[in-house]
């Protein structure tokens, strides 16, 4: 154990990777949860849990959260449930849980949206990597995927202590084209990376203002 928010990231992470287990749901850990895994224990304290969630069990999953206190974020994260095939759930005492939901192809590649537009992500950055920390088991993506995930937010101050780790560690981030856009049938891949940067840009000036890097 340590200094940082470890009692309730093991209980929030164990009371979510029991639902998702027991209900055969599919699934992915990203974000910093994955990466306190990687480097085998808390380098900071964590606000939530991000993961990618098969379609089929994203019902199944928002009610039993629903059964224990999780409701529904309102603000900028209704936008992102209207429009980003995101779920983002809070609680008085538990971390925030945010899913991205879609569905996984036979290949492997994890696709969200519609045939109007949508967002696949190839399979070697949403392979099934198995994870522990403090004694907890789930499933995440892979190391070099975690990293990409770190380096593209990298003018966020949080990020700057894992990047240090990658390091030491020596994981190099996946190159940046396993994220692929569709809008109407037209390839447009330039939309994922653009959005992107805007937000870099938007929170490295929130930084420079006093606030937090995330809206």
């Amino acid at each position: 154990m340590n200094e940082f928010n470890t009692a309730v990231v093991n209980k929030t992470l164990n009371i979510l990777v029991s639902i998702l287990e027991k209900n055969n749901i599919q699934y992915r850990f990203l974000g910093s949860i994955v990466f306190a895994a990687l480097n085998g224990r808390l380098h900071r304290n964590i606000g939530d849990l991000d993961l990618l969630v098969d379609l089929s069990g994203k019902d199944i999953l928002f009610k039993e959260l629903k059964k224990l206190g999780y409701y529904q974020a309102d603000g900028i994260f209704a936008f992102g449930r209207k429009y980003l095939a995101l779920e983002t759930l809070k609680h008085p005492s538990l971390l925030e849980v945010g899913f991205f939901y879609g569905k996984w192809k036979d290949d492997g590649a994890f696709v969200m949206g519609n045939e109007k537009a949508n967002l696949e992500i190839e399979p070697h950055a949403v392979r099934a990597t198995p994870r522990e920390l403090n004694g907890i088991h789930f499933v995440s993506i892979p190391d070099r995927a975690i990293a990409a995930g770190v380096y593209t937010s990298r003018t966020n101050p949080k990020r700057q202590k894992e990047i240090e780790i990658l390091k030491e560690k020596e994981i190099e981030p996946l190159p940046h084209k396993y994220i692929h856009v569709t809008i109407l049938k037209v390839h447009a891949d330039w939309i994922y990376h653009l959005s992107i940067q805007l937000l870099n840009i938007i929170g490295a000036i929130r930084v420079r203002m006093g606030m937090a890097f995330d809206p």
